[in-house]
């Protein structure tokens, strides 16, 4: 994981209005969790904002840079709260970390290639936004690549297939499905794989009988 720096402050008065007048001044309200403890801080929203719209995104080792504190704290990004509609950024939740110690965290997938399987119709199911990984920060990846350039219809791309970096253990379910390709619906009234439903079947289904309701 790249390491990206934010300048930060604390903060001593929480609440809804407050954090309001923060965003309004261009401060993110966050909080740091560390040994079973939270502590109240804002991060500059335009720092943030293009952490957030780089290369590697949120999947970074931000060292927060708080303003007066005599050491500042590594950390990972655990959830980002964002209103879609005016694209802010409400709040941010972090979790300290020690470089030198092992981490769990969930890598996101980034699918690669053009699969034969949708250019013959199929379609590709995302299963997986991402695996749950363990190990040393400066191991862990930004994100795991999925290629699906040899994928055909009916075959899938599982777990234990990924490409994991030494060092670093899965801990996702290795028989989890990461990727499939599926015939689409057309395809499979075509081969008679969708089965039709009898006629009766139709007539004396959900209704109510005639005896029914007299």
């Amino acid at each position: 994981m790249e390491i990206a720096e934010l300048s930060a402050m604390k903060r001593e008065v929480v609440g809804k209005e407050t954090s309001k007048k923060l965003r309004r001044k261009g401060r993110i309200p966050a909080v740091i969790y560390s040994n079973g403890k939270a502590s109240e801080i804002t991060v500059n929203a335009r720092e943030f904002s293009a952490l957030a719209h780089s290369k590697a995104g949120t999947h970074v080792i931000v060292k927060l840079n708080i303003e007066g504190a005599k050491e500042h704290p590594n950390a990972i990004i655990k959830e980002v709260q964002k209103n879609p509609i005016r694209d802010e950024y409400l709040h941010i939740d972090f979790q300290e970390i020690a470089l030198s110690e092992k981490i769990s965290t969930t890598v996101p997938i980034a699918i690669v290639g053009e699969a034969p399987g949708v250019k013959a119709g199929g379609i590709l199911e995302h299963h997986l936004g991402g695996v749950e990984l363990e190990g040393l920060p400066k191991d862990m990846p930004a994100n795991i690549e999925v290629d699906v350039s040899k994928l055909d219809i009916g075959e899938s791309i599982h777990a234990k297939d990924l490409n994991i970096p030494p060092g670093i253990e899965m801990l996702t379910d290795p028989d989890a499905v990461v990727v499939a390709i599926t015939a689409s619906q057309a395809a499979r009234i075509e081969t008679g794989a969708v089965e039709e439903i009898a006629p009766e079947a139709v007539e004396g289904g959900a209704g109510v009988s005639a005896s029914e309701g007299k």
